[in-house]
């Protein structure tokens, strides 16, 4: 029988983790900044959410809901994934920005005219024709690449490895589908017609989750040091790999 994710966190990996947590702090925290390259402005905000995210998971998994850290970690994929695209192809920034007034015109197509703020009206119209002409604001409105996530991360290399479990299994337990719904349950006696809330731990999707948020916090620094290379935080990056290949048994997925 594995040992409970907490024991593994607190005793028998603890150095390790700690080691990552000093790693993301170096890298995301105390006035890091951006470089003044442009797209830098939106890849470092989308790898300094990988700091925060990994700091929610592993919040998450202390408490015992491990399901709510792996459904963390696809958005912790999708930042990573996102930012790597952005990497490669600088001329996608602005498109990626602009979406914004979209964004929001989809979120107040929904609610009625007596509650919204007049002045945000009349921005979005300025920006987003449809909301202006009063015509449905749609997903496909949001798209600013012709690439969906899972070509993104291909084309970033072995990031691509993550997404079945990173995004697909993580997916499952956002939507509520059947393996959502039968992951809250427990089986009960065979002549029983009801069904019972699990009364098992929840250790299964926290291994995933802190595997994922490992490898993915590795992937974040690992293109920040791209944009703000020191020798300190590489020999710090260094090392955690290392823990990383002792912790899994295999390389971060760079």
């Amino acid at each position: 029988m594995e040992e409970p994710i907490q024991e593994l966190i607190r005793n028998k990996y603890g150095a390790e983790l700690e080691r990552a947590r000093k790693l993301m702090d170096s890298a995301f925290a105390g006035g890091a900044s951006s470089s003044t390259l442009p797209e830098d402005k939106v890849v470092f905000p989308l790898l300094v959410s990988c700091r925060d995210i990994t700091e929610e998971v592993l919040f998450a998994i202390k408490d015992g809901f491990g399901r709510a850290a792996l459904r963390a970690t696809r958005t912790m994929y999708e930042c990573v994934v996102i930012a790597r695209h952005l990497h490669l192809h600088p001329e996608k920034t602005s498109p990626f920005l602009e979406i914004f007034h979209a964004e929001w015109a989809k979120v107040l197509q929904d609610i009625p005219e007596a509650g919204r703020e007049t002045s945000m009206d009349q921005i979005l119209a300025a920006h987003v024709p449809k909301y202006a002409r009063g015509k449905r604001v749609s997903t496909k409105d949001l798209e600013w690449s012709e690439r969906n996530v899972h070509e993104m991360a291909k084309e970033a290399g072995p990031l691509a490895e993550l997404h079945p479990i990173a995004y697909t299994l993580a997916s499952a337990y956002i939507h509520p589908g059947a393996m959502f719904y039968l992951s809250t349950l427990t089986k009960s006696a065979p002549d029983e017609n009801v069904v019972r809330v699990s009364v098992g731990t929840q250790d299964a999707e926290s291994r995933y989750a802190l595997r994922n948020a490992h490898d993915l916090l590795l992937n974040a620094v690992d293109l920040r040091l791209k944009y703000a290379h020191t020798e300190e935080l590489l020999a710090q990056f260094d090392e955690c790999k290392a823990d990383f290949l002792r912790i899994w048994g295999f390389r971060p997925h760079i």
